[in-house]
C-alpha cells in the first residue's frame, strides 16, 4: 500500500464507503486526517491503522459510543493501557464464546441436512425414509458447556501481583 492513500483508496480497502469515513472523522474515531493542497484527505500509516483497529473493533460488536470511549482512553495515554486490556480481554472471550455457539450450531445444521438427504434419497427410492435421532442432535448442544468451561479457563492467566 502507498503510504498516502485517498478517501476513496482507503474505502475500497477497508470495505466502509467514503461516507461511513467522514462519519466516524466527525464522531472523532479518527482524530485529524492530513490533507493535500488541494484539500482532499490523505491518509497515512497512522490513520490507515486507526481505520484498520475501528473495522476490528465493529466487526466484533463494539458500538459506537464504546468505541469512542477506547479511542479516548487511547488519547489519553499510557494510564489507561490496563483498562483497554480489559475491553479488548473481554470482547475477546465474547467473541470465543460466540465462535463456540456457531461451530455447534453449525454441527447441528450439518446432521440435519445429512439426515434430510437420507430421507430424500429414500423417499425417492420408495422407502420409508430414517427417523430423525434427536439425541444426535441434541449432542450438538451437550457439548456446548464444555467447549466454553475450556475456553474460559484458558482465557484466565494468573497475573502478576504489584
Amino acid at each position: 500500500m502507498d503510504s498516502q492513500q485517498t478517501i476513496a483508496q482507503v474505502a475500497k480497502a477497508s470495505g466502509f464507503s467514503v461516507p461511513t469515513l467522514r462519519f466516524y472523522e466527525q464522531e472523532g474515531l479518527i482524530p485529524y486526517v492530513p490533507r493535500d493542497g488541494a484539500g482532499n484527505r490523505r491518509y497515512g500509516e497512522t490513520e490507515l491503522s486507526r481505520v484498520n483497529t475501528i473495522r476490528c473493533l465493529r466487526t466484533a460488536g463494539l458500538t459506537l459510543p464504546e468505541m469512542k470511549r477506547y479511542f479516548a482512553m487511547v488519547e489519553e495515554g499510557e494510564d489507561t493501557l490496563r483498562v483497554r486490556k480489559e475491553i479488548l480481554l473481554s470482547t475477546r472471550e465474547r467473541l470465543e464464546s460466540q465462535l463456540t455457539e456457531l461451530h455447534n450450531s453449525l454441527e447441528y445444521l450439518g446432521a440435519k441436512l445429512s439426515f434430510y438427504r437420507r430421507a430424500i434419497r429414500a423417499l425417492e427410492r420408495g422407502e420409508e425414509p430414517p427417523r430423525l435421532d434427536a439425541q444426535k442432535l441434541n449432542r450438538c448442544f451437550a457439548q456446548k458447556n464444555k467447549k466454553e468451561t475450556s475456553v474460559k479457563s484458558r482465557s484466565k492467566r494468573p497475573t502478576r501481583s504489584k
